[in-house]
């Protein structure tokens, strides 16, 4: 584990990778919260907390982890995390917006 941290390019490669199937995956659970099953609902209470705290926290050390990279792909690592986490901030804060603001929200 040591050795993984210690490796720059891994690290920001992993958080990025991972901060893409987390959130593809969080917007296809979403979907499915729309649904009446009690059990859903149940585990939308508390996965989409957790997932959000992961979401928020795993793009932020993969950018800082990609100024230490090496090599041609740290700037284009350093604006994929970026674009991660405008991307993640801006559907939490229409998420936000639509659910406690907008009278007509779903």
């Amino acid at each position: 584990m040591k050795a993984f941290f210690k490796n720059a390019s891994k690290v920001s490669f992993t958080s990025l990778f991972t901060t893409i199937i987390v959130f593809l995956l969080f917007v296809c659970f979403l979907e499915f919260v729309s649904n009446d099953v009690k059990i859903i609902r149940m585990t939308a209470k508390i996965l989409i907390p957790v997932v959000l705290i992961f979401l928020m926290l795993n793009p932020i050390s993969g950018f800082i982890y990609s100024f230490f990279m090496k090599g041609k792909s740290k700037i284009i690592m350093i604006f994929l995390h970026l674009a991660c986490i405008c991307t993640i901030s801006f559907f939490a804060f229409i998420g936000m917006m639509f659910r406690y603001f907008v009278p007509f929200a779903p």
